[in-house]
Formats: C-alpha cells, sequence, structure tokens
C-alpha cells in the first residue's frame, strides 16, 4: 500500500509538471508571438553580392500585358515571348509587332529561319509570317518539354517528364535519344527532380544542356556523344544549390553561360570552362518567391531577361567601367 501511495505522489508531481510545461509553451507560442526555429536554414547570407561582383546594370524595361509569360527568344532586333495562348513579337523598343494564337501554352522557343514552339508534348513549327508549316506527333504522356534549340540540320528538345534530349531531324524524325540512362555503359543519366530542364547551343554548335539535379552542365558532339561538363555546388554565389539548378541558360559570345537561378533568384555569367565570373542581376533585384527568370543574349550583348513575377523583358547592359 505504501509503495502504491508513493506511486500515486509520482504521478500526480509529475501530471502538474507536464501541466506546467504545456501552459508556458502555451503562453510562448500564442498567435502572434514568433517562434524561432533553431534548425531553420538562413537563406539570407547566400543572398548577399558583393556589389564589386555585379558587371551589369538595368537598362531598360518592357512590360507586357499578360496573365502569365511562359519563354522568350530572340531574332535580330525581335522579341519572341509566349504570352498566355500567344506568341507575341515584341520591338525592342517595345512595340508590339504582332500577336499569333496559338493552340496551347507553348513552353519553349527557339529561332532561325522558321520559329520552333514546343508545347507540353509535341513540337510545331511556324513560318516568321506566323504561317503553320508543321505539327508534330503528341510524343506521349510522360512528356514534358521544357527547352528547344536549331541548326541547319536538327531540332533538340528537352523532355523533363522523361529525362531525355531527343535530337529530331527537321522534318521531325527521331534520330537520337541524348542521355539515356545505361548501366552497362555507366550513363547514369539526367537528374531532373522538377520540370526545370534547359539546353542551348554554343556559337561552334556544340550542344550544351543542364543537369539541373547534379548542378551541372553537360556538352555533347555533334552525334550525339558525351564531350565535357562542368559543375559547380555551393550555396555561396559562384555556385548552384537547391534540388535543381540552374533553371535557365544561354549562350553568349566568347562560349560564355548565362545562367538564371531559382530559390535565390539570381543571374550569373561562367566563362567557357564553368568559372565564376560575376553577377548579371541580384536576388534582391527580384520580387519576393520569384521564379527563376528565362534568358536570353541579344546580337548587342545584352542579357534579356523574362521576368515571370512582373511580367516584364528586362535589358542589362555591362557597366560601362567593364567594356
Amino acid at each position: 500500500m505504501k509503495n502504491r501511495k508513493l506511486i500515486n505522489i509520482f504521478l500526480v508531481v509529475a501530471a502538474i509538471a507536464i501541466s506546467a510545461i504545456i501552459g508556458r509553451d502555451f503562453i510562448n507560442n500564442r498567435k502572434g508571438k514568433s517562434v524561432k526555429n533553431p534548425y531553420e536554414l538562413n537563406l539570407g547570407e547566400y543572398a548577399k553580392v558583393d556589389s564589386s561582383e555585379i558587371l551589369y546594370q538595368e537598362t531598360k524595361a518592357i512590360q507586357l500585358k499578360a496573365d502569365e509569360c511562359h519563354a522568350l527568344a530572340i531574332s535580330h532586333d525581335t522579341l519572341f515571348v509566349a504570352v498566355d495562348s500567344s506568341l507575341v513579337f515584341v520591338a525592342t523598343s517595345g512595340q508590339i509587332l504582332k500577336v499569333l494564337p496559338l493552340p496551347a501554352v507553348a513552353t519553349a522557343i527557339a529561332i532561325d529561319q522558321s520559329i520552333w514552339l514546343a508545347f507540353n508534348n509535341r513540337v510545331m513549327e511556324f513560318s516568321k509570317n506566323g504561317d503553320q508549316k508543321q505539327a508534330w506527333p503528341e510524343m506521349g504522356p510522360r512528356s514534358v518539354l521544357t527547352s528547344l534549340a536549331v541548326d541547319d540540320n536538327f531540332v533538340f528538345v528537352a523532355d523533363a517528364g522523361n529525362r531525355l534530349i531527343l535530337q529530331f531531324a527537321r522534318d521531325g524524325k527521331l534520330i537520337n535519344k541524348l542521355g539515356e540512362r545505361d548501366e552497362q555503359k555507366g550513363i547514369d543519366g539526367f537528374t531532373i527532380p522538377s520540370p526545370h530542364f534547359d539546353l542551348d547551343l554554343s556559337e561552334d554548335g556544340f550542344l550544351w544542356a543542364v543537369n539541373p539535379g547534379e548542378h551541372s552542365l553537360i556538352n555533347f558532339n555533334a552525334d550525339g556523344s558525351f564531350r565535357t561538363s562542368w559543375s559547380s555546388s555551393s550555396a555561396n554565389t559562384e555556385g548552384f544549390s537547391g534540388c535543381c539548378n540552374p533553371v535557365h541558360i544561354s549562350m553568349a559570345a566568347e562560349d560564355k553561360f548565362i545562367t538564371s537561378e531559382k530559390g535565390i533568384v539570381r543571374v550569373k555569367v561562367y566563362d567557357q570552362h564553368g568559372s565564376y565570373l560575376g553577377v548579371v542581376a541580384a536576388p534582391d533585384q527580384f520580387d519576393e518567391d520569384s521564379p527563376a527568370p528565362d534568358v536570353c543574349v541579344d546580337a548587342e550583348g545584352r542579357v534579356v531577361l523574362l521576368d515571370f513575377s512582373r511580367n516584364q523583358i528586362r535589358f542589362f547592359e555591362l557597366k560601362k567601367q567593364d567594356k
């Protein structure tokens, strides 16, 4: 009986202590009172960029009338913007030259003597006048087409859903699948955790593609074989971080890379070997929670961004002292 009495006393004391702790936590954490998470990752320090690293300055912005913008490409003095379910032709002065209605939302654009558009799982070709020339068959329910690149012989299509680059002849005949996983050959394939998978052609015609889950860029020969690669994985300004970065790339003169990142939104420039050179646009130049902007380079060497948060085309030029 004595032991049972002692146990009951202990249980009562313990219950009072637990109630006191719960009550204290309730008071401390009541509505309107912030709670500090000791495990919270503070990205603020990584978002800071030293002014000496910012090589470009914003010189102009064109406001677009749209609910949503989706993709950007440049040819000579004309900007081609996928806006809602249309393709808008915009002069660099900001004048709207043409609006081409589309059958669906375009997810990627490439321009040569034709206009090539990717939709969710198919590719279409239009003339510069907006006349439809080709509509390829749908590529299947798993396809998520995110980027296009074209040369005189081929159309390269980035398919994030199937984690492949599809190399087509210009008439739509499938020629090759690049980056296909092959355990026997030791090819791991692309790591694409989310639908961000970009590619572009260099001045000398070599294809570069982002491997976003590995924070790397991969270079292919003309026949689709692996040529070289580079990577930079770090939360610091000179590297890429998060689940899948960079989101967008564009090749500039001298085989420089312009990259665009999500999470810590920033646009940067790297040399032909993947060495960090500096910043085009710093995180504080974007709205909070802004997506990574699409990025292009025009004939004058200006970096042109499609800001999805502001529905703007933004122009950045090298600072005069850096020219």
